[in-house]
């Protein structure tokens, strides 16, 4: 089943630094991968359960009623009318282990831990094709990489992109899923750049600071 969700924004805008990424060298954040898209969003928002996180979604998108059909962590879902691609909302859990990692590596480590959990899911299966790297968007600093099915020919393959971030207290990732093979590969790019879209109108992220780079 899917309905419209009408969203309000969040107001609170949490500081990246509350000790979380430890003392290690961080990357220099570079500017987003994809440029963002012009006037593709809608007035309305997803966010987090909490509403720590909150987003516009794309214009004409719908969202998922997934009480039906639960997936661990995943928050929120919305599909385009086509149902050719998905925009997923995701927690990735706070373990003791992980936090260890992020205060070592910084935002490279959500990236690392999204990518794992997907490797273990489907062993062998996924290949990285653009490697993971750390950008910041409207001040706010994030980790991305995109993905697809191994043993698949670029030309065909369904490509996806998964954008990680932090409020200071929690971590998320914000995927943009391939539900079908692209008609061609600026298919893919244009959805990268309306996730990116989506990405620069979070509301919740931790801002870069010195001591999270």
């Amino acid at each position: 089943m899917l309905s419209k969700w009408i969203g309000v924004p969040l107001t609170v805008v949490i500081l990246a630094g509350c000790g979380i990424f430890g003392t290690a060298n961080k990357p220099k954040p570079i500017a987003p991968p994809y440029p963002p898209l012009a006037d593709a969003l809608d007035e309305e928002y997803l966010h987090s359960p909490t509403g720590d996180i909150a987003a516009h979604y794309p214009k004409g998108w719908l969202q998922v009623d997934i009480r039906t059909i639960p997936m661990t962590n995943v928050e929120e879902v919305f599909t385009d009318p086509e149902r050719r691609w998905a925009l997923v909302l995701s927690e990735i859990p706070a373990t003791a282990e992980f936090r260890r990692n992020v205060a070592r590596d910084g935002m490279m480590a959500l990236a690392d831990q999204s990518f794992a959990t997907k490797s273990a899911k489907a062993p062998g299966n996924i290949i990285i094709t653009r490697p993971a790297e750390v950008y910041s968007e409207n001040g706010k600093l994030f980790a991305s990489y995109d993905y697809a099915e191994a043993g698949t020919d670029s030309l065909h393959r369904i490509e996806n992109r998964e954008v990680l971030f932090t409020t200071g207290s929690k971590f998320y990732e914000l995927g943009m899923i391939g539900l079908d093979s692209p008609n061609s590969p600026l298919e893919r790019v244009q959805n990268f750049r309306l996730l990116e879209s989506v990405t620069a109108s979070l509301e919740g992220v931790a801002e870069i600071r010195a001591d999270t780079l």
